[in-house]
């Protein structure tokens, strides 16, 4: 009976659930939703009469893949006394393999997952650890002769495949501690007509506990929705708050609105976001100084002729210096667009000089050997890496103050590479530790002048990855990871809170930059190559390249 009721559930997951008949033509995951109705991916099918056991337990799974109108074809399967409280939202379970099932002449069953990721109440995507593994328990019970489930656990159980096409990724956002910046947190729900409530009631519950010592939120702890529901009326989201958002600041209702802004007009029938607060309507003015950074941004490649803009000549904000190179051994180079500074990696370590005139002032930053990464950040603070294992991290300022940045938890390791995000909050870390490297996140605790003062601990964003050499952020929520072994080399692009996808790389590759989505990507070789990502493969641009970096 086990082997049996296993090859029902297989079937269940990957088969039983059709795809509609009517509705929008979707391809995949990474379109969006054309309305603000529910979206019907998947059809699952009802309870037939007659059903055994088995039936009723697969067909319950299967019904996981149907979100539409709150998963009312799952709760077909549940008896009477379960079917309105049982809360499907409050987790999702995606499955690394087939599960096991064990139904007993007692009328329960067992149903063991082997959990490749959990997705919480707020979104929140938690990779598993391997052979993590979950028991999942049901009972049975006879309603009007007919099979329904009495017992089930409060969630729904996916395949990866089914996962990427009911899910989408939709980043829920904060401010920066000196207010300046927008900061996104990537969280997952179906496409749903709930989905605006899902995404404002996230929001009002925080940032993750990784993330929170560098963002605040401008709306007040302790506020809510006033009603459970945000409406979309002619383009407006409605969100009515609770009387505790009335002692937030004016200046500070700007940046709760500015939040709340960029978190609902990702929803394709959104246009305006409208808030009131106990049905009163708030007039509240747009927030001033406040930064959502998106690309494109301008790239800068080191060759034969010195420093020349790729992405946006116009932009351009330095003088080639070509003698400057030529006199000096250049393997890495950062610029500060607004402060001119020009930072090099030389055989003397760190140096910097002026991007408008380089060589007519250089001053020696960094001179420890083995540096693995230098950066600008959005304030323009420096920050400088090397490979020996315990050795700080170090910021340098505009005016030239040279400081550590505190990580308790690079003791014994050693930062392999280090990018810093666009607004400046997060910064991504190859750290190389005792038989393993590291793919991470950490975020940046910085003091009210936007001096960094500390990473905090970082959390995992690729958990297995062979030979991690390089990383990059493509745009505010994804980190490119070059992985190169003797036998082959590609690129992870993952989401930061999210899953992985693999493209194409090219032998040899050496680093990997974005200039702000997925489709403008650069990538450097060894042999000093520079190719473009150009549809789904790499296509030449130029050669005799030494190094490129945004600006």
């Amino acid at each position: 009976m086990r082997a049996l009721v296993a090859v029902l559930i297989v079937l269940s997951l990957t088969g039983c659930a059709s795809l509609p008949t009517s509705g929008p033509v979707r391809i995949g995951p990474d379109l969006s939703s054309t309305t603000g109705e529910e979206t019907f991916y998947y059809s699952p099918s009802s309870p037939v009469e007659g059903a055994s056991q088995a039936e009723i337990l697969s067909g319950f799974l299967a019904a996981g893949t149907g979100p539409q109108n709150d998963y009312a074809v799952a709760r077909e399967f549940l008896s009477e006394t379960i079917r309105s409280s049982w809360n499907p939202s409050q987790e999702v379970l995606i499955q690394r393999s087939s599960p096991l099932v064990n139904i007993s002449e007692t009328d329960t069953a067992e149903v063991e997952v082997d959990v490749l990721a959990i997705v919480d109440a707020d979104g929140k995507y938690e990779a598993g650890i391997a052979d993590s593994k979950e028991v999942l328990e049901f009972d049975f019970i006879l309603e009007n002769s007919e099979w329904r489930l009495s017992k089930a656990p409060d969630l729904t159980v996916l395949i990866k495949p089914v996962f990427d096409v009911v899910f989408s990724a939709y980043s829920i956002y904060f401010v920066d501690k000196q207010k300046r910046y927008l900061v996104p947190e990537v969280r997952w729900f179906p496409a749903t007509a709930a989905t605006g409530t899902r995404l404002a009631n996230a929001l009002l519950r925080g940032a993750s506990s990784w993330l929170r010592p560098a963002v605040v939120s401008a709306i007040p702890s302790g506020t809510r929705l006033s009603i459970d529901a945000v409406t979309v009326e002619n383009g407006i989201a409605l969100v009515d708050l609770t009387a505790r958002a009335l002692v937030a600041a004016r200046t500070d209702r700007s940046l709760m609105k500015a939040q709340l802004d960029a978190t609902l007009s990702q929803l394709p029938n959104v246009t305006e976001v409208a808030i009131s607060i106990e049905r009163s309507k708030q007039d509240i003015p747009e927030a001033q100084g406040l930064t959502q950074v998106v690309g494109p941004w301008p790239l800068a490649v080191l060759g034969e002729a010195g420093l020349e803009s790729i992405s946006t000549p116009e932009s351009e904000v330095f003088q080639p210096g070509a003698s400057f190179f030529e006199s000096t051994t250049v393997s890495d180079f950062s610029l500060a667009a607004q402060s001119g500074w020009l930072a090099v990696v030389s055989d003397a370590g760190v140096i910097r000089t002026r991007s408008e005139q380089p060589g007519a002032l250089v001053e020696q930053l960094d001179s420890r050997p083995g540096i693995s990464a230098i950066e600008f950040d959005r304030q323009e603070y420096l920050w400088s890496t090397v490979r020996t294992r315990g050795a700080s991290i170090i910021a340098t300022s505009t005016s030239g103050e040279s400081f550590t940045v505190a990580a308790d938890w690079l003791a014994g390791q050693s930062i392999r590479d280090l990018a810093i995000s666009p607004e400046g909050s997060r910064a991504a870390v190859l750290i190389q530790g005792p038989g393993r490297t590291q793919v991470a996140v950490t975020a940046i605790v910085r003091d009210q002048s936007g001096k960094p003062l500390e990473l905090t601990n970082p959390i995992d964003i690729v958990p297995e990855v062979a030979n991690p050499t390089s990383l990059s952020w493509v745009d505010e929520a994804t980190v490119a990871v070059v992985n190169s072994t003797a036998e082959f080399t590609n690129t992870l692009l993952s989401t930061v809170g999210g899953t992985t996808r693999t493209i194409s790389s090219l032998p040899g590759t050496v680093s990997l930059v974005s200039t702000g989505t997925v489709t403008q990507l650069y990538l450097l070789t060894k042999g000093g190559e520079l190719f473009t990502y150009r549809g789904s493969s790499w296509s030449s641009l130029r050669k005799s390249v030494r190094a490129m970096s945004l600006y």
